[in-house]
């Protein structure tokens, strides 16, 4: 039961329970989930840096908090010391606040969207499922060397830079355009339902 803005998971309150405990949650959670996914409307959390990288698992489109760097629209820094980390401790301390206990399959608090997942078979040849090591090295390399290209790609064209503005696309307020999605259901590969959709806002508006 993530909590989105697009594909962007910023809390997983539950996961592999049977649909009869999720119904019991969501029982507790909706007199509650307005205020939860409405709080990016006046915490406005910005992400830029944009990067991609993997794991064993997937491939994800990675952010880091912004610092101040090229505010636009009546921003100030001051406006970036609210951070999406604070982001999701607020989100944790709502839903602990409304009687749940939290059990995200992940621990680190990291800003990204999945792009994909990797399943069996392996492209990289075997298979990471069944103990195989027999990877082919070439498609490896290739593989990374792909990334990184991408990744110098985003760099040039969407990170801050010292005398320009960042380009569109290069930083994302959460929130911006519609609040947290807050969904439940079978999730893991964009299935589930959207039980309330948070507030969106304008970027520059008040």
């Amino acid at each position: 039961m993530p909590l989105d803005n697009l594909h962007m998971t910023v809390m997983e309150v539950a996961h592999s329970k049977t649909e009869g405990e999720i119904e019991q949650l969501m029982s507790i959670l909706h007199e509650h989930c307005k205020g939860i996914a409405d709080h990016t409307t006046t915490h406005r959390a910005r992400l830029i840096k944009p990067l991609l990288s993997y794991d064993s698992a997937a491939l994800a489109l990675s952010f880091v908090p912004a610092a101040g760097e090229h505010l636009s629209l009546g921003r100030k820094a001051a406006d970036d010391e609210y951070t999406y980390h604070h982001l999701r401790r607020d989100t944790y301390t709502g839903l602990s606040e409304a009687g749940v206990q939290v059990g995200s399959r992940y621990v680190v608090p990291s800003a990204h969207l999945t792009i994909a997942r990797f399943n069996s078979p392996n492209v990289f040849g075997g298979d990471p499922l069944d103990g195989s090591i027999a990877l082919d090295p070439k498609k490896r390399r290739h593989w990374i060397s792909e990334v990184e290209t991408i990744n110098k790609w985003l760099e040039a064209e969407y990170w801050p830079m010292e005398d320009a503005k960042i380009k569109a696309g290069g930083e994302w307020i959460v929130g911006e355009e519609k609040g947290l999605d807050f969904r439940n259901g079978r999730l893991w590969y964009g299935g589930g339902q959207t039980i309330y959709l948070g507030q969106g806002f304008v970027h520059g508006e008040i």
